[in-house]
């Protein structure tokens, strides 16, 4: 990781997917670090959506 800097996530279907995108936007407002979203599933774009709502 210290070489690139770069940690990818592999969330499984039944984890708690609100709590891991809470800590993850947690993280990038406390300027803990940035995050990007790759490969992501239908769950994972309710979590956002859910979020706004």
């Amino acid at each position: 990781m210290e070489q690139f800097r770069m940690v990818a996530l592999d969330v499984p279907p039944k984890a708690d997917i609100q709590r891991i995108r809470k800590l993850l936007e947690h993280g990038e407002a406390k300027g803990w670090w940035h995050w990007e979203e790759g490969c992501v599933t239908a769950a994972w774009e309710a979590s956002a959506d859910a979020e706004n709502e």
